[in-house]
């Protein structure tokens, strides 16, 4: 008891200092000229990439912008190399991260003309880019608060743009300096406008980096995104710029910077009428207030939850997601933010999505996860008379991992029947099934850790199995969405617990997509957001 009145404090302490709006994209740094260049790696064809040297035809070229590539050594020292290891671009041999500082600093970097040049620390690249060039710092390995300190030291905050090439550097960033620009590549698996849309929802970029598609440009522009691509390589010539430039860019990366430069202010394209710009995206005044990062227990750092509520409300319901990633990875940032603005912002219900405990090295199996849900709504019950929202009922949602969960809670973990809906994405439901748990397939491999035993037929397959645990008495309203073609989670599973739940006579729902595999794409996302909500407003009534 008294560990749960610590974590309700806290949460009441993040109550009393949230924020009234949403984080907005931090600018990008100023530049003189409309159209923005950037040098590659330095002017590294006409010194070594990477040097301090190259940094400085750079700047001599009279770019905007020097691109460095950012890692770390043993000891910690920041340092300025694009490979893993030195072994291409210096007289050594073996990684950045198991040499030492001493050990790199004394390498030579290889050259055409005879002098002699070392690998700089990032510090010392940040003093000579200080008020005459801006940085595009690719983000190789690094520490995001070591970084940020190196930059704020040499007081260049408002001259770096941050390239990303993982998203959990994304989150590091955002957590850590939520007041610098970020720029990102687009992922694979966004392909559509629609695809497109979600992303910026979720991420808060200043750039974008590999956007040809007019459409996806649009959008891009309409988000207020800049878009620069890249054009070096063996082929870049004019031909290529003026390629890149018809797209309505911003701005290019070079190898040629000098030539660039020259061939853009004669044709009048550097700050000329043709030069696309982007006018930053003006943000709506914030229909929902957020907190973050709020611990419902403190049995492990990761029990963590994001709370979304209304600027005004009574006695909201809640609804809690569960996100997915086989048990060992994913994060509660998933949850897309524009079923946020439809279902607080515009319905007035209370969103809570939750981290768990992750498996990792044989810890946190089932029923660790169980246990971690269990807490979370027992934290929501302890804080909903202090701040006037509905404690006896709760929509729980969650896609895969998260969706096997919430299913697993309500038909067999809630005994206090809060659940009154659940909306399944592309969950789990048989744990036992032969045909999908086929030896060393990914379901059988991803359900054998979570369990701590291979067989299917094991007594715990059965415990953790929704289907095996939902009765009559237990089973509420339940809505699934599945891909046809998931190579994942078989299709099979949603539609044997649909046909339990029609035997059962407990409303159900079975949305099934041809062609789509685990997850839903872009063509059908809007259909699952519209039947979600219309189930939700049906079993689940704000009032």
């Amino acid at each position: 008891m008294r560990l749960q009145k610590t974590i309700v404090a806290t949460f009441l302490s993040c109550l009393a200092f949230v924020a009234m709006g949403q984080q907005t994209t931090a600018p990008l740094p100023v530049s003189k000229n409309g159209f923005v260049v950037i040098a590659h790696r330095g002017s590294h064809l006409v010194k070594p990439e990477n040097t301090l040297a190259a940094i400085e035809e750079a700047i001599k070229a009279g770019v905007d912008y020097v691109e460095i590539d950012l890692r770390t050594t043993k000891d910690g020292h920041l340092v300025l190399c694009h490979d893993e290891t030195v072994d291409r671009t210096t007289n050594g041999k073996g990684l950045v991260q198991d040499l030492t500082w001493e050990e790199v600093s004394k390498l030579a970097v290889v050259s055409k003309d005879g002098k002699e040049y070392r690998i700089p620390e990032f510090r010392e690249a940040l003093k000579i880019c200080r008020g005459r060039i801006n940085i595009y710092l690719d983000f190789k390995e690094a520490d995001v608060a070591e970084t940020y300190h190196q930059i704020e030291a040499e007081g260049m905050e408002k001259q770096v743009v941050v390239y990303l090439n993982k998203v959990e550097q994304y989150t590091a960033w955002r957590k850590n300096v939520p007041a610098i620009p970020l720029m990102a590549s687009l992922p694979e698996s966004v392909r559509t406008r629609e695809d497109l849309t979600m992303l910026l929802d979720k991420m808060q970029l200043a750039v974008l980096d590999n956007v040809k598609d007019t459409a996806m440009l649009t959008v891009a522009r309409e988000n207020g995104i800049n878009v620069w691509l890249d054009v070096q390589g063996q082929d870049e010539n004019p031909a290529k710029w003026s390629e890149a430039m018809r797209k309505g860019i911003q701005g290019v990366q070079t190898d040629h910077p000098e030539a660039l430069v020259k061939y853009l202010e004669q044709n009048n394209l550097r700050n000329g009428a043709t030069v696309s710009k982007v006018r930053p995206q003006v943000k709506a005044i914030p229909t929902y207030r957020t907190l973050l990062d709020v611990p419902y227990s403190l049995a492990s750092s990761e029990n963590v939850m994001d709370v979304y509520f209304p600027q005004i409300y009574d006695s909201a319901k809640v609804i809690l997601y569960i996100h997915g990633g086989g048990w060992t990875s994913g994060d509660k940032g998933e949850f897309p933010k524009t079923l946020i603005e439809e279902l607080v912002g515009k319905r007035k219900y209370i969103l809570v999505s939750m981290n768990y405990r992750l498996i990792k090295d044989g810890k946190n199996r089932f029923p660790a996860q169980m246990e971690d849900v269990t807490n979370a709504i027992k934290f929501l019950n302890g804080a909903a008379k202090k701040y006037h929202f509905n404690e006896n009922e709760f929509a729980l949602m969650g896609g895969s991992a998260g969706g096997h969960m919430a299913m697993l809670y309500a038909y067999g973990y809630d005994v206090n029947k809060q659940i009154k809906t659940v909306i399944d994405l592309w969950g789990p439901t048989d744990l036992t099934d032969k045909s999908v748990r086929i030896p060393d397939s990914d379901a059988d491999r991803i359900s054998t850790n979570l369990l701590g035993d291979a067989n299917a037929q094991a007594k715990i397959s059965f415990d953790a199995s929704p289907y095996y645990r939902v009765t009559k008495e237990s089973a509420v309203p339940t809505i699934f969405f599945h891909g046809e073609a998931d190579p994942l989670v078989h299709v099979s599973q949603a539609e044997k617990m649909y046909k339990k739940l029609l035997s059962l006579k407990i409303p159900t729902q079975y949305e099934v997509y041809p062609g789509e595999k685990h997850g839903i794409g872009g063509a059908v996302r809007l259909d699952v957001y519209t039947k979600t909500i219309a189930w939700i407003e049906k079993y689940f009534p704000a009032k």
